[in-house]
């Protein structure tokens, strides 16, 4: 595909990922990168060189072309999963043996067993369960009290939320939480080794997870993949293992900081808060994918290579060079959204790409619409004056690819109720 204008960039281009500037306002950020083009040339830790698209339409078109940009290494002269050091434990390179990282006709096959699975939980007819989960952890609130959102509501009620889908213990949850923080902190050396130490741990339980599932047979997604065949076909051991550890980590981690993410948008907008609480069944589906789209907590795609030799929006690229679809880019393009730096509840339609597009889109986009959806309407029907604690001093992670905090101090009855707009 080529650009109107070709240009040309081989040099990796300066820009920091990371910063607290980014995630606390990633719209001038993001507005630089498409600035400099359409496909840039990055550094990245750990990865190296990277090529991102910025843009709608150049991120839409890569996430979408399956056969140009390919998952595995194999598939265009490589070897290794982009990202991942050759000394990395193998334990660890267990975990991308997952569709996510897998090409045609794999992925295919993955996705039908797993699709197979989900469509039997009826994930859309949660709403319900989620919802009583929520009352649950709020139930467990003080009025007059200060908490944080994150490790009392945000990541608790997905956490809980995936143990149900997937047939887990829900007192195990507490300790999926920690493993996730020590995911979180993959950022240098010791980062990855304290991970390496922990997702040990991960893989044990899975594994015994799954015996038991095969054992005893019980509801939830686990029991479904061990039983499930399609056309013949089953996932091997270690494809089941990958699998549920996909769905147990990629499933909460995304709607955990799309919940924080949310409040901490409406606090900073209030007018639009009122908006939402004049109505919020009328207007509650529609403003959180307009919270999805104005947060995107998820900023970019895995690694993909380039399977040949080609010119994509301008830019030459050569076979396994690596390229990234910037989400963010994507999603505050002001040649597909107006005003893109505004948070617009009532905002219609919203072509974004929150979810990623073609045969990787998210499989868990629904689950996350119906707990983000549920969440904050709980949430403010118990305490529409909630308020940030401390709205100066926000703790966002610094880590590519994501925006989300580390905590979110609120204070849950900060003063009165405002009038809707």
């Amino acid at each position: 595909m080529n650009c109107e204008h070709p240009y040309r960039l081989s040099a990796p281009l300066r820009f920091d990922f990371d910063s607290t500037a980014s995630k606390a306002d990633p719209f001038p950020f993001f507005a630089s990168l498409r600035e400099a083009g359409p496909v840039i040339p990055v550094k990245l830790p750990f990865v190296g060189k990277v090529w991102v698209t910025t843009t709608h339409e150049a991120t839409s078109a890569m996430v979408k072309d399956n056969a140009l940009f390919v998952q595995e290494a194999r598939h265009a002269g490589k070897s290794g999963v982009a990202g991942m050091a050759w000394w990395m434990p193998a334990s660890l390179k267990l975990l991308t043996n997952n569709m996510l990282l897998k090409d045609e006709p794999d992925h295919r096959r993955l996705r039908k067993l797993v699709d197979q699975a989900f469509q039997r939980r009826r994930v859309r007819d949660m709403r319900g369960e989620v919802e009583q989960i929520a009352d649950r952890l709020l139930d467990g609130f003080e009025a007059g009290e200060d908490i944080d959102l994150v490790n009392a509501f945000s990541r608790r009620l997905p956490l809980e939320v995936i143990c149900v889908l997937l047939g887990l213990p829900r007192q195990n949850s507490d300790v999926f939480s920690v493993w996730a923080k020590t995911a979180t902190s993959m950022r240098s050396s010791f980062g990855i080794f304290r991970a390496f130490l922990s997702m040990r741990g991960v893989i044990d339980y899975v594994r015994g997870q799954i015996e038991e599932c095969r054992l005893h047979p019980r509801e939830g997604v686990i029991s479904e993949l061990v039983r499930a065949e399609e056309d013949g076909d089953k996932l091997s051991e270690d494809e089941l293992i990958s699998m549920v550890f996909l769905l147990l980590f990629a499933g909460f981690e995304t709607t955990t900081h799309l919940i924080s993410d949310s409040v901490i948008a409406l606090e900073q907008n209030p007018a639009q808060k009122a908006y939402l609480l004049a109505d919020p069944a009328g207007r509650m589906e529609r403003a959180v994918e307009e919270l999805a789209r104005y947060t995107t907590p998820v900023q970019s795609t895995k690694p993909r290579y380039a399977s040949r030799d080609c010119e994509f929006f301008g830019q030459p690229l050569k076979r396994g060079d690596i390229i990234m679809g910037l989400l963010a880019g994507a999603n505050y393009d002001p040649a597909v959204f107006d005003e893109p730096d505004r948070l617009k509840l009532d905002r219609f339609p919203y072509p974004h790409l929150v979810f990623s597009s073609g045969i990787h889109f998210c499989l868990g986009m629904q689950l996350a619409r119906v707990e983000v959806q549920s969440a904050l309407a709980r949430l403010y029907a118990r305490y529409p004056d909630l308020a940030l604690a401390s709205p100066d001093d926000i703790q966002w992670i610094r880590r590519f690819g994501l925006r989300g905090v580390t905590e979110l101090p609120v204070r849950l009855n900060a003063g009165r109720v405002r009038k809707a707009a």
